[in-house]
C-alpha cells in the first residue's frame, strides 16, 4: 500500500470515528484526545469556537440532542503539514421535544500531520437543491 492510500484509509477510518463518538455521545474527553487540545478552532457558521466553546457546544448537543450523521462522501488530501478530510454529511435529529430537525454540511477536519490530531474543525451548509 502506498503512503496516500494510508492516509486515505487512515483519514476516512477517523472521519467515521469521530461521528460515532459524536452520535454516540462519548465523553468529551474521547473527542478531545482526537484535537490539538486548546489550539483548537471550530469553525461553524455564525459560531466560530474555541476548545472550551467545543465542550460547551457538546455537552449542549448531548443534552438536546438525539441524532445521526449520514455521511455521503469523503475526500481525504494531503498538504505539507496537514491531513485534510473533507466530507459531505446529512446529520438528522430530534430536539427534546420529538422535533425533526436536518442540516445539510460539508465538513472539513484538518488534522496535524505529526499527531495526526484535528486542529479545524469546519462546516459550511450545502444547498441539498
Amino acid at each position: 500500500m502506498n503512503n496516500m492510500t494510508e492516509t486515505t484509509a487512515f483519514g476516512e477510518a477517523f472521519l467515521r470515528d469521530w461521528y460515532r463518538k459524536i452520535d454516540g455521545k462519548a465523553p468529551f474527553s474521547e473527542l478531545a484526545r482526537l484535537t490539538v487540545g486548546e489550539g483548537l478552532v471550530v469553525d461553524f457558521p455564525n459560531n466560530p469556537l474555541d476548545m472550551a466553546g467545543f465542550e460547551r457546544w457538546y455537552a449542549a448537543q448531548c443534552r438536546d440532542f438525539c441524532g445521526e450523521h449520514c455521511i455521503h462522501s469523503i475526500k481525504v488530501t494531503e498538504e505539507a503539514d496537514a491531513i485534510v478530510i473533507f466530507s459531505e454529511i446529512t446529520w438528522r435529529a430530534k430536539n427534546k421535544a420529538g422535533e425533526a430537525i436536518e442540516l445539510t454540511p460539508n465538513v472539513t477536519l484538518r488534522l496535524d500531520r505529526a499527531n495526526r490530531a484535528v486542529f479545524y474543525y469546519g462546516c459550511v451548509d450545502r444547498s441539498t437543491k
